[in-house]
């Protein structure tokens, strides 16, 4: 007996992961409230803002945290959280806390920064975000440093009793120069990393472009205005209240980034539930080459590549039949990496069979999650399309030992002609001249005769046995090509035949196969369709080898059925052939043949 389903006691998107990441934000907003208290009492509206933005940067980075890509991402922002609410010390006026806020808004915003960097390929992928970096490193630590090193607290608007502030080298016109110094350094940091954010577009792709954008647009936003609301209060003897306003402008400002972040999750969210949509309309009918370019078009990757696990075949086809050298017991899941930095993706069936491999763009590796929707929503076409690729794969083992036939033909055609000309044609020949001998030496009238009706015979078989040999293999295709053969054919078929054919070499399959077909259909023109004049035209154009075979006769029947035979040789070779023609308009047949 089945039992019926458990009720849900909270909504499905309200899983362990966004449990704990409105537990994380509201444990740093409750830090954040402990530590800005003395100047919450009278800065409600200020408190609420920065405990908003404290808790949305914290459960940003716990649910950043939770992707492969994203997690050194999620770490950082997650640590930026804790420092912002640690900043907020400076407020109590008191022990530790004013040394202690500075470095923790320094590191807020190290880590904000390195955190969008990072932002999703989950490292720091170019030299200028290294530089930038260690830069960064050296001046939001640095100038902190140097401040209190040159003051005393109350200089740099901390005027409680118990403030520690160990000043070794105080100095007030040393901190005169050290506040417009640092307040300076800022808004370099902040340009270039503005800068930096920008030479970064660029290089990415399309879909990492349009995920970071508005990240980086944010970011940028955030350390411009910081930097220049951080030096509206880098001035000796600045009132307390005026840093801390300004703490809470910065908070306000930081918002932007949290919720850009959840802006690009949506976006990703919503690619990921209209990709199955566009995937049914694109495959809708299902063939081997929709479902690929399906693909294709939904995760932008115009050089995305597919092959199908043929199981008969026990190898990977591509979408032709062709098969391709993939090792069939890879990690089903990941794939190895392919060439250039692409990424190939197993695909298993429900049943866990191999289904497909396809080959991506490295950088679809960010966008893992769109990738397993448009696999997942493709699923069933990519089934029915796996079928119709073993019978592709069937049809191309077909082709391919038709073609070997062909090439078994050829060589055959080959050797029974130089037998013909090295063995019979010379031994009737050597026997022809043994009769010429005999004739002239012989005195009896009786015997002379005999000898020259025998001879005269000779040489009609032997006539008719160059003429076999011909039709056999004629020695001009072999050493001239299809252009003098046809001359030679055209010149004995009795009517007038204009040819234009090209003078370039082909293979010996393709050659022979299509010697051998125009002949036959030059055979039906004249002995069927009764044609008068024929025209023959054998061209190369971007790797296929076109022929047309046009007559003014027709024949007693459907010249299509009456040639039906060309299509096997010519298809063997993963040509086609066309045929049509009827009475008052002709006979033409079309052949194409790939040559390269």
């Amino acid at each position: 007996m089945i039992s019926p389903p458990r009720r849900r006691r909270s909504p499905p998107w309200f899983g362990a992961e966004t449990r704990r990441a409105l537990a994380a934000g509201a444990a740093v907003a409750g830090l954040a409230l402990l530590a800005g208290r003395p100047y919450w009492r009278d800065h409600p509206a200020a408190a609420a803002i920065t405990l908003a933005g404290c808790a949305a940067i914290a459960a940003a980075g716990v649910l950043l945290a939770t992707g492969a890509r994203t997690r050194r991402t999620g770490l950082l922002f997650t640590a930026a959280s804790l420092c912002w609410a640690v900043t907020w010390t400076a407020s109590w006026d008191a022990s530790v806390g004013p040394i202690v806020s500075q470095y923790a808004q320094a590191t807020f915003y190290l880590a904000l920064a390195v955190g969008v960097l990072m932002y999703p390929a989950g490292r720091l992928e170019y030299r200028a975000d290294r530089i930038w970096t260690v830069a960064a490193c050296a001046v939001l630590w640095g100038c902190p440093t140097a401040i209190w090193f040159t003051s005393e607290p109350e200089w740099a608007a901390f005027r409680g009793e118990s403030v520690w502030w160990p000043a070794p080298f105080k100095d007030l016109e040393a901190f005169r120069i050290v506040l417009p110094l640092s307040a300076g350094l800022y808004v370099a940091l902040a340009l270039s990393l503005a800068l930096v954010l920008t030479m970064r577009l660029p290089r990415m792709g399309r879909m990492r472009r349009l995920l970071a954008l508005p990240v980086t647009l944010a970011i940028g936003f955030v350390g411009i205005s910081a930097a220049f609301t951080q030096k509206s209060v880098m001035a000796e003897a600045v009132p307390l209240d005026d840093l801390l306003r300004v703490y809470a402008i910065q908070g306000a400002v930081v918002v932007l980034v949290p919720l850009t972040l959840l802006a690009s999750g949506l976006r990703v969210r919503i690619g990921e539930l209209t990709v199955a949509g566009r995937m049914l309309r694109l495959t809708a009918p299902v063939s081997v080459e929709r479902v690929r370019d399906a693909l294709r078009d939904v995760l932008h990757d115009p050089s995305l590549e597919l092959w199908f696990w043929a199981p008969m075949e026990q190898t990977y086809v591509d979408t032709a039949g062709h098969p391709v050298d993939l090792d069939p017991d890879g990690d089903p899941s990941e794939g190895p990496e392919g060439p250039e930095g692409r990424w190939r993706r197993r695909v298993r069936s429900a049943a866990g069979d191999p289904l497909a491999v396809v080959e991506l763009g490295g950088a679809l590796r960010d966008h893992e999650s769109l990738v397993e929707a448009a696999l997942a929503a493709g699923g069933r076409a990519l089934e029915t399309a796996r079928l119709q690729a073993s019978v592709h794969a069937g049809l191309e083992q077909v082709r391919a030992a038709y073609r070997r036939l062909l090439r078994a033909e050829t060589a055959e055609r080959e050797r029974l002609a130089r037998d013909l000309h090295d063995g019979a044609q010379q031994r009737l020949l050597a026997l022809g001249a043994m009769l010429g001998t005999l004739e002239a030496v012989t005195d009896d009238p009786a015997v002379k005769e005999h000898a020259r009706t025998c001879r005269a015979e000779l040489m009609e078989a032997l006539a008719e046995l160059r003429a076999l040999a011909r039709e056999v293999q004629p020695a001009l295709l072999v050493q001239d090509g299809l252009g003098p053969a046809l001359e030679v054919l055209a010149e004995r078929v009795g009517v007038r035949v204009v040819l234009d054919v090209t003078p370039r070499r082909f293979s010996r399959e393709i050659e022979s196969t299509l010697y051998s077909v125009l002949c036959e259909s030059l055979s039906y023109a004249v002995d069927r369709a009764h044609a008068t004049r024929v025209h023959v035209r054998v061209g190369h154009e971007d790797g296929r080898l076109a022929a047309e075979l046009t007559c003014d006769g027709t024949g007693p029947r459907d010249p299509a059925a009456d040639l039906a035979g060309l299509s096997g040789r010519v298809r063997a070779l993963r040509g086609e052939v066309d045929v049509a023609g009827g009475p008052g308009e002709g006979t033409t047949v079309r052949m194409g043949l790939p040559c390269e």
